[in-house]
């Protein structure tokens, strides 16, 4: 009777204890599946055939993939609702709340700033400048050129200087789109810039940027027609 009551608790320990750790390997196992998902178009975007220094530029982003898992993890619950308020804002052409929301955003992802700072201080000693733009440009899709060059399609008579503005702007966009995990968010950023650069810049340099998107929409459905007709 000894001998049964020891094979059942032993039993009962060994079906116990292995469940824990088999989620536990397994979600280390999964997260570490998502860091790669990240980290591999970045390093196939750089081509860096020096492998300690390809080795180094995994390890940064890994760590900057995982301080953004865990700081959104804290704070998207703030800052989900702020984005909502600004879209609403917006919406309703209210400036005041828009730009309320914005500061809001902004006070949030100011705790965040040391590990960006870190992370672009990290790459900057390895890389040279040109190779982490290509990063940030790999992480946020490559939104500053596509974006800017339709710019260069809307505003075909804008000066070299106005260009300069304008890249300037989007650059800094994407400064402040890299600490987001989502694209929605990125693309969030993309557009805060997006006002800056035509409500207020443009504006002031003498453009309408809604008559000159309209333009642009009719040139390109014309364009459309044409092709159509001539197949």
């Amino acid at each position: 009777m000894k001998q049964f009551l020891f094979i059942v608790a032993l039993a009962g320990l060994i079906g116990f204890t292995p469940a824990p750790v088999r989620a536990q390997t397994n979600a280390t196992d999964k997260e570490q599946t998502s860091l790669e998902k990240h980290i591999k178009p970045v390093l196939a975007k750089l081509k860096l055939a020096d492998a300690a220094k390809a080795a180094r530029v995994h390890d940064i982003l890994a760590a900057q993939f995982a301080a953004l898992k865990t700081w959104h993890a804290a704070n998207d619950a703030q800052i989900k609702p702020l984005w909502n308020d600004f879209n609403q804002a917006r919406s309703a052409k209210n400036v005041v709340n828009a730009n309320a929301a914005l500061d809001k955003i902004a006070g949030v992802y100011a705790s965040f700033k040391p590990q960006h700072d870190k992370f672009v201080t990290d790459l900057s000693a390895v890389l040279t400048p040109e190779q982490v733009e290509t990063v940030k440009d790999v992480l946020t899709v490559n939104k500053v050129k596509v974006t800017y060059n339709v710019y260069l399609q809307i505003f075909p008579t804008l000066t070299e200087a106005q260009k300069a503005m304008v890249l300037q702007d989007l650059k800094a966009a994407r400064e402040e789109a890299i600490d987001c995990e989502s694209m929605a968010e990125k693309s969030s950023f993309f557009k805060k810039y997006k006002i800056i650069i035509e409500d207020d810049y443009l504006t002031s340099q003498g453009y309408n940027p809604k008559q000159a998107r309209k333009d642009f929409a009719e040139k390109q459905k014309a364009e459309a027609a044409k092709k159509t007709a001539d197949e």
